[in-house]
């Protein structure tokens, strides 16, 4: 318990694990948001160079209706309809000039923040209001045909003039996407490589963190398992794998140190009983002592041996669990786990309670008051006492095999009956025994009453040397009562 109660506070594995997937999430949306945007761009520039291209188409056909219209003009032939589309294809032209240098993000389309696409656009739109929009107008608005043709003639090699600014802007674009593109495809590598060695980092991390510790459990259980207590697990970290390698460590000394006790006291009371063969009273004596040790060696074995079949069982769960990726079912299985050990635990300093359990010249209700005290203060659990009639004068030996039963039966209370309260009542009348019943979930009698029932087995085996009667009435979910009558009285009661 000290190792316990001296780890520091660890940082959880749901917490690092939750750490590397935000922040492995984090790079990666980084990345993807990055790719995004440069797609977002090209498309964007994309709609630019289409919406540049029809500017130039644009140009020629404005310079086209310029010409028919002067050749109108010159023949006295009505021109309003060439001079609406005129109008309408400069209203155009500007509309879509001017996107073009706000952008759209709607679209998308927007050009490239390149110092010289932005002075390029700037001269295009400067040419448009200085240069090209006032001499169409100066066409338009001219009534002399000689000034017409003048001025158309001038505005040829304008028009060409500005063309080309368009071609050099388009050519800007295209060149500002190649760059795009090529950045598109170094991030789109980069995020193939930042996957593999993201994966290969979390794999790494989860094999150091989580599968070396659950198959350094897996190998301590079994070792203890075969009754090696000498096996310890090495505490690498401060998480649960560090508290249960500390919890198991702790569990392994606190085995030891019961084996080699009882092996020691069995060897010492050995060697009594040789040296006092003529003294048969305290033979006796020696002999039911060894019996006693013998039934709590049993208890000792069993209960521990089937909480280390259970934690090797969920051992090999949680390993399943962390092959296939299974994080929520691999934690719950860690919780198991770290209660299947303080189970054991419990168990453990329970039949060592039981083990160092001496009557001496006590009464039974006196015990019986005294066992229901300690386990009213582990348990928490309410217990109920009620005493009938005058208490007899009883064996110690009887008295103590008795508390042994009322023991394990409050042991079973706790470990299966997830009771909330317990009556237990002491009558002493025409009749002497002792009655317990709890409110827990209860038990089928024809199924788990039988001889396989390590608890009941042990408590019947306890009855029969005293020579007394115990009877068991339970069901599923109406609690379960036993019944022990002293052996001095033999007829049968109910509970």
């Amino acid at each position: 318990m000290s190792k316990l109660k001296t780890v520091l506070l660890p940082m959880k594995i749901r917490n690092k694990i939750i750490g590397l997937l935000v922040f492995y999430f984090v790079v990666a949306l980084v990345a993807i948001g990055s790719t995004l945007l440069v797609s977002w761009r090209l498309e964007g520039g994309a709609a630019a160079i289409n919406d540049a291209g029809r500017e130039r188409m644009r140009s020629y056909r404005i310079a086209y209706l310029l010409e028919q219209y002067v050749k109108e003009q010159r023949a006295g032939n009505p021109a309003a309809q060439l001079l609406g589309d005129i109008h309408y294809e400069m209203r155009l032209f500007e509309s879509t000039l001017n996107e073009l240098e706000q952008g759209n993000p709607s679209r998308p389309l927007f050009l490239p923040k390149d110092r010289s696409v932005v002075l390029t656009m700037t001269q295009l739109q400067q040419s448009w209001q200085h240069d090209i929009q006032p001499h169409i107008k100066l066409i338009l608005n001219s009534s002399n045909m000689n000034e017409q043709g003048s001025a158309l003639a001038v505005y040829r090699p304008m028009l060409e003039q500005y063309v080309n600014q368009i071609n050099k802007l388009v050519t800007m674009v295209e060149y500002s996407n190649a760059r795009a593109t090529a950045l598109l495809r170094f991030l789109q590598i980069a995020l193939v490589m930042l996957a593999l060695a993201g994966t290969i980092l979390l794999v790494y991390l989860f094999s150091h963190m989580v599968v070396r510790p659950v198959i350094q459990l897996r190998e301590g259980i079994k070792r203890m398992a075969t009754a090696d207590f000498n096996v310890r697990l090495p505490v690498t970290s401060r998480d649960e794998f560090g508290e249960l390698a500390v919890g198991f460590n702790s569990m392994a000394d606190e085995l030891r140190d019961i084996y080699a006790t009882l092996e020691q006291r069995v060897e010492e009371k050995t060697r009594s009983v040789e040296a006092k063969n003529r003294e048969l009273a305290a033979l006796d004596k020696e002999m039911a002592i060894s019996e006693e040790r013998n039934l709590l060696a049993q208890e000792l074995h069993d209960s521990i041996a089937q909480s280390l079949a259970f934690l090797n069982i969920q051992v090999q769960l949680l390993q399943e669990d962390l092959h296939k990726g299974h994080t929520t079912e691999a934690l719950a299985g860690l919780v198991q786990i770290r209660e299947g050990i303080q189970e054991s635990y419990d168990d453990v300093r329970e039949l060592l309670v039981h083990f160092r359990t001496r009557i001496g010249n006590t009464d039974i209700e006196t015990a019986l008051r005294s066992a229901i005290e300690k386990f009213e203060g582990q348990t928490g659990i309410k217990v109920t006492f009620k005493m009938m009639g005058t208490v007899p004068n009883l064996q110690p030996e009887h008295v103590l095999q008795m508390m042994h039963i009322v023991q394990e039966s409050f042991s079973n209370v706790r470990k299966h009956a997830k009771a909330s309260h317990i009556d237990v009542e002491l009558i002493c009348a025409e009749q002497c025994m002792i009655k317990i019943r709890d409110n827990g979930i209860g038990f089928d009698t024809s199924v788990d009453a039988g001889d396989t029932h390590v608890g009941l087995r042990i408590m019947r085996e306890r009855a029969h040397k005293i020579g007394a009667e115990l009877t068991f009435d339970s069901a599923p979910a109406q609690g379960t009562g036993i019944c022990l009558i002293l052996p001095e009285y033999h007829q049968e009661v109910q509970v």
